[in-house]
């Protein structure tokens, strides 16, 4: 594949998994609490960034540029991770929000920088 499609394929992931993310932070600020279906949803999304054995290229893509933006921060991406799933389970949005919104700025930056190339930046 050629760099502009990996780098279109790589915005397109992004910007879709940015669309959830921001979703529910935006409705868990307005209201704090996290539905079943979204608690669902959201489990299933970072249970599959743990996966190691997970064969599909788009998490193990998302997976890459979460792990290197959790590393930046000294976080370890697979306690990080846990911690979440379990917050979730919790439904403890106080904790779950700011660790989306860190997951989300790493896909922001990463879809940020992909954008810029495509358009010759």
């Amino acid at each position: 594949m050629s760099n502009i499609g990996i780098n279109t394929n790589t915005f397109r992931l992004t910007s879709k998994y940015l669309d959830i993310l921001n979703d529910f932070i935006v409705k868990a600020k307005i209201h704090p609490e996290i539905t079943d279906a979204r608690q669902e949803q959201l489990i299933d999304f970072v249970s599959k960034l743990t996966d190691v054995n997970n064969a599909e290229p788009q998490f193990q893509m998302l997976s890459s540029i979460i792990e290197r933006e959790l590393r930046n921060f000294n976080k370890k991406p697979d306690v990080f991770l846990n911690t979440l799933i379990q917050d979730i389970k919790n439904k403890d949005t106080e904790t779950v929000i700011p660790k989306i919104e860190l997951i989300t700025e790493a896909l922001d930056v990463e879809n940020s920088e992909v954008l810029a190339k495509i358009i010759g930046d």
